[in-house]
């Protein structure tokens, strides 16, 4: 015979998304904001500057397009979306 309980879970949820470049917060539309920012996660592999480290960020449209501007070989669309 097996005998059940009740838990509750914590669920964690984005609450509000700031750019980590100019630290203005980048606003929701609907549900899903993430057509309005640029998000990047990495983990550095050892022997790199940031050995073993995970970093992530998020960019307002603003600063992702002047950051990309510097690119010497420009981003392009992505042919597998």
């Amino acid at each position: 015979m097996r005998t059940f309980k009740t838990i509750k879970k914590e669920e964690l949820i984005r609450d509000r998304v700031f750019c980590n470049s100019c630290g203005r917060e980048i606003p929701s539309v609907g549900t899903d904001s993430r057509d309005h920012y640029f998000s990047a996660d990495k983990k550095w592999g050892y022997g790199s500057a940031f050995d073993g480290e995970s970093h992530s960020f998020d960019l307002c449209e603003e600063c992702y397009r002047r950051i990309i501007s510097d690119f010497k070989i420009p981003p392009r669309e992505n042919p597998h979306d």
